[in-house]
C-alpha cells in the first residue's frame, strides 16, 4: 500500500481508519433501523411511508420491515463481510431514500438532527473504506 501521500502513516493506521469509518456507516444504519422504524417509530416516519406509496402489506409493518432490513445491512457494514460491495449498496439506499424522503416530505430538509447532512458525512465515511478497502486487496 502506497502511504508516501500522506506522512507518517502505516499500513496499520489506515486499516484503523478505513475500520472507524466502516463502524461509524454501519452504526448509523443499526440505529436508524432500530430506533425511529422498530423501537420509537414516530407519525413522521409512518406518514413518510403512508404518502410514497412503496409499502406492503400496510405502513406500519413495512417500516418494521426496513428497520430490520436497515439494521441488518448495518451488521454487514460492521463485520466487514463483502466491505466494498456493502458500502456501495449502503450508499446507493442512501441516495434513493433520500430523493423518497425529500420527495415525500420536503420539511425533512430543514431538520438539524439528520437529512442531507448526516448523509454527507456517510458518503464520505463510505468513500474512504471503498478507497482504503480496494488499496488493501492490491497489497
Amino acid at each position: 500500500m502506497k502511504t508516501a501521500a500522506i506522512p507518517n502513516t502505516t499500513p496499520t493506521t489506515l486499516r484503523q481508519l478505513k475500520l472507524v469509518c466502516r463502524w461509524a456507516l454501519g452504526f448509523v444504519w443499526i440505529w436508524e433501523g432500530l430506533v425511529p422504524k422498530i423501537i420509537a417509530p414516530t407519525e413522521v416516519q409512518r406518514q413518510l411511508v403512508l404518502n410514497s406509496g412503496l409499502y406492503w402489506p400496510d405502513p406500519d409493518r413495512f417500516l418494521i420491515g426496513l428497520g430490520v432490513a436497515m439494521t441488518i445491512a448495518g451488521i454487514i457494514i460492521c463485520s466487514g463481510w463483502l466491505e466494498r460491495a456493502a458500502v456501495m449498496t449502503a450508499s446507493i439506499a442512501m441516495t434513493i431514500l433520500v430523493f423518497l424522503v425529500v420527495g415525500n416530505h420536503p420539511e425533512s430538509l430543514q431538520d438539524l438532527h439528520g437529512g442531507i447532512a448526516k448523509d454527507a458525512c456517510l458518503y464520505a465515511a463510505a468513500w474512504v473504506v471503498w478507497v482504503l478497502a480496494k488499496a488493501e486487496a492490491r497489497d
